[in-house]
C-alpha cells in the first residue's frame, strides 16, 4: 500500500513539475503587451481615434437627404390677395386639405475653413491616442521587468535559505553527537535549533512572497492563475548594462506634451476659423401634391397630379458679431499654450535631472553590488573556516553561530543589492530608449 502511495505521489509531483512553464523575461514582456487587459484599454482608445478622423472627414463630403411628408390640414390656411382685377377688393383662396411631398437635398461645404481644422485636430487626438498607447506599453514594460526581477531575487534567497538550513542542519547533527559525547553542552544544541526554527521562518516567509508575486505576474501578463509559472534562474554575476547615450528626447512622455501643445495651437487657430466665412453647395429635387379627399389620391386626374420644384445653388455664411465669443477662446487656447510650453519645458528639465540620478545610482549600486559580492564571498570563507574548527573542537558554538549569521546577512545584502543594481539599470534603459533590448 504504502509503495503504491509513493508512487501516486511521484506521478503527482512529475505533473505538477511538468505543468509548470518557465517564462523567460522577453516571453512575459511578449505576453503582457499582447494580453494585458489595461493596454487594450488604450488600444480601444487608438481605434477610436481613427474613428473620430473619419468622423470629420466625412463632414466635408456631400450629405444627401431623402425625405417625405403627409399632411392633413383639417383647418386649411387661407391667402388673401388683391381681387381688385376680379371686381373684388380681396380674394381669398382656401388651401386644399391634403397635401403630400417628396424631396432629395444636398448639401456640400465648398470652403469651411472650421472644419478643414477640425479634421487636423482630429488627426492630432489620434496621435495622441497612438502615443499614450506607446507610453502605457512602455510603462508595461518596466512593470513587469520589475516584478520579473523581483521573483527572481526571491528565487535566489529561497535557494540561499535551504543551503543554510541543509549547513545548520548538518551543524546540529555535529553538536549533537557532541553533546551525546559530553563535548557539547545542551545549549548549543538548542543555540542551533533555534537558529534552524529562525530559518524556517523565513523560509516559508519567502515562499509565500514568492507566491504572491507569481500572482501579481499572472494577472498582469494575463496568464491564467490556476496554471503556474517559474522564472528562468537570474545570472547574479552578470547584468547587461544600458549604454549611457544621455537622455532621449523622443521618449513618449516629451512626444505626447509636445503633441498637446499642437493640439492647444490648433484649437487657437479653429476659434480663429470662426471669423472666415463658409460657402456651401445647395440643391433640391422637390415634388408636391394636394387633393382635397385623401381617395382622390387613387385616381387618375388633377388631384392626383404631382408638381416639380427643383433647385441648384450656394449659400455663403459670414460671420459679423458673436458677442465677443470668439475672442474669449482665442485668449483661452493662448493660456493653453503658453501652460503645454511650460509643461514641456518642466518635464524636460526634470527628465534631465532624473537621468542625472540615474547615472549616479547605477555607478553607485555597481559599487555596491561589487562590494557585496566580495563582501558575501568573504563571510562564506570565514563561516566554513569557523565550521570546520568546531569540527576540529577548537571553534566555539557562538562563534560558529556569529559566523552564521554575518554569512546570512551578507547573502541577503548580495541579493538586495543586485536587485538594485538591476533596477537602476531598468531605469537607465527607460531614460535611454532602449527598453526593447529586454524583448530579445
Amino acid at each position: 500500500m504504502k509503495k503504491i502511495l509513493f508512487t501516486i505521489s511521484l506521478t503527482f509531483l512529475a505533473g505538477y513539475a511538468m505543468a509548470q512553464e518557465t517564462m523567460s523575461l522577453g516571453r512575459c514582456l511578449q505576453m503582457g503587451i499582447e494580453r494585458n487587459l489595461n493596454l487594450k484599454t488604450y488600444e480601444g482608445n487608438v481605434l477610436k481615434g481613427k474613428h473620430n478622423v473619419s468622423e470629420n472627414r466625412s463632414r466635408l463630403l456631400p450629405q444627401i437627404n431623402i425625405g417625405a411628408g403627409l399632411n392633413d390640414n383639417f383647418t386649411p390656411p387661407v391667402s388673401v390677395t388683391d381681387g381688385r382685377a376680379y371686381g373684388k377688393p380681396y380674394n381669398v383662396t382656401k388651401t386644399l386639405q391634403y397635401n403630400s411631398s417628396a424631396s432629395i437635398q444636398l448639401q456640400m461645404p465648398l470652403y469651411s475653413q472650421t472644419a478643414l481644422t477640425a479634421l487636423e485636430i482630429s488627426k492630432t487626438l489620434d496621435q495622441l491616442n497612438t502615443l499614450s498607447y506607446s507610453k502605457a506599453k512602455e510603462d508595461l514594460i518596466v512593470q513587469i521587468s520589475k516584478m520579473y526581477y523581483l521573483a527572481q531575487n526571491t528565487e535566489e534567497q529561497i535557494g540561499i535559505i535551504k543551503d543554510n538550513i541543509k549547513r545548520l542542519e548538518e551543524l546540529r547533527d555535529i553538536t549533537q553527537a557532541f553533546h551525546d559525547n559530553d563535548m557539547a553542552l545542551s545549549v548549543d544544541v538548542k543555540r542551533v535549533n533555534v537558529n534552524l526554527e529562525n530559518l524556517s521562518v523565513q523560509y516559508d516567509n519567502a515562499k509565500a512572497m514568492l507566491i504572491q508575486q507569481y500572482n501579481m505576474l499572472k494577472y498582469v501578463i494575463d496568464y491564467p492563475a490556476e496554471q503556474d509559472i517559474v522564472v528562468e534562474k537570474a545570472n547574479v554575476e552578470q547584468i547587461d548594462m544600458a549604454a549611457l547615450t544621455g537622455l532621449n528626447e523622443n521618449l513618449y512622455e516629451l512626444q505626447l506634451l509636445r503633441k498637446q501643445q499642437t493640439l492647444a495651437e490648433q484649437q487657437k487657430k479653429l476659434a480663429k476659423d470662426g471669423y472666415l466665412p463658409t460657402l456651401a453647395l445647395t440643391g433640391n429635387w422637390t415634388y408636391t401634391s394636394f387633393t382635397d379627399k385623401m381617395k382622390n389620391w387613387f385616381h387618375s386626374g388633377e388631384s392626383n397630379h404631382w408638381y416639380k420644384s427643383n433647385g441648384i445653388g450656394v449659400s455663403l455664411r459670414i460671420p459679423v458679431f458673436d458677442g465677443f465669443e470668439k475672442r474669449s477662446k482665442i485668449r483661452k487656447a493662448q493660456v493653453d499654450i503658453d501652460n503645454a510650453k511650460l509643461a514641456y519645458e518642466n518635464a524636460l528639465k526634470g527628465m534631465q535631472t532624473q537621468y542625472a540620478n540615474a547615472v549616479n545610482d547605477l555607478a553607485n549600486n555597481q559599487r555596491n553590488f561589487a562590494k557585496q559580492r566580495d563582501n558575501y564571498l568573504l563571510a562564506e570563507d570565514i563561516y566554513k573556516v569557523t565550521s570546520d574548527r568546531y569540527r576540529e573542537g577548537i571553534a566555539s558554538m557562538t562563534e560558529v553561530l556569529q559566523d552564521e549569521m554575518s554569512m546570512s546577512d551578507a547573502q541577503n545584502n548580495y541579493l538586495t543589492a543586485h536587485f538594485n543594481y538591476q533596477v537602476s539599470n531598468l531605469t537607465i534603459l527607460k531614460l535611454t530608449g532602449q527598453l526593447d533590448r529586454l524583448m530579445k
